[in-house]
């Protein structure tokens, strides 16, 4: 019995030998430079090596430049949608700070767009009755409807609509103040 062990021992600690013995290297770590080995079909081939000659196939074309006849079409389209998030004081229809200086930019930027219609639509957290926080988020969009008019925003553009509590931006339980609900979007096409 250990003359089998012994045996399978010395069998183990030879067998990386007999392997690596069959290969056609003669030791087991990789070099660089001259000589590493070579296949027979390399030496064989008369074409230089070289890396890179010229524009690369695989570089990206350079862009196309627009037909001037489809300017007129270009600009007729209409812009991109524009989106904006405003915040509000717990409870009230007032800006928080942050918001205060964000909305000077929201105002700004949609006055200098040209737009067909804007969608202000304000939400609550689940603090208060659902009655009472559809009136609220009612009054938070009252607010930013009467920011754009204020502005030049045409009124018959602007569509206002309170969501109270129902479309929740950070899930909730019922009776949680979370200052990322109370909230007005903007959306301007």
């Amino acid at each position: 019995m250990m003359l089998t062990h012994i045996f399978r021992m010395i069998s183990f600690l030879l067998l990386p030998v007999f392997i690596t013995g069959c290969s056609g290297y003669s030791s087991a770590v990789n070099s660089f430079g001259p000589e590493t080995p070579t296949s027979e079909m390399r030496e064989e081939i008369e074409a230089p090596m070289v890396l890179t000659e010229g524009e690369s196939p695989f570089c990206a074309k350079p862009p196309v430049e627009a037909d001037p006849e489809m300017e007129p079409a270009m600009a007729a389209l209409p812009a991109e949608p524009y989106r904006a998030r405003l915040y509000f004081i717990f409870d009230t229809s007032t800006f928080t700070p942050e918001s205060e200086t964000e909305a000077q930019k929201v105002f700004d930027e949609i006055k200098a767009r040209q737009i067909a219609e804007a969608i202000v639509i304000g939400h609550t957290d689940t603090m208060g009755s659902e009655q009472y926080n559809i009136g609220l988020s009612e009054r938070r969009a009252q607010r930013v409807r009467q920011e754009l008019i204020r502005r030049g925003i045409p009124e018959n553009i602007i569509t206002t609509k309170g969501m109270g509590e129902s479309e929740l931006l950070i899930e909730t339980a019922d009776e949680v103040a979370e200052a990322r609900n109370r909230r007005v979007e903007i959306d301007v096409r």
